[in-house]
């Protein structure tokens, strides 16, 4: 691994390899986990926008 570019490091992780996040001054993840987030409304709120969109680009498509 070339030590002298650090998109190799980017492309390497994903979210497990970040232990803190702040946002805004405010810690928003530690130690892993997310902090504050329900995750089983967020993941529905996700999948209703996919949903919205993948219906509008039909439509769109359809004419």
């Amino acid at each position: 691994m070339p030590l002298n570019d650090s998109g190799t490091v980017v492309l390497g992780s994903d979210a497990r390899n970040v232990d803190t996040v702040f946002v805004a001054g405010q810690v928003r993840k530690r130690g892993g986990p997310l902090l504050s987030v329900d995750l089983p409304a967020l993941t529905q709120e996700a999948r209703a926008s996919r949903d919205h969109v993948v219906a509008a680009a039909d439509r769109a498509t359809r004419g």
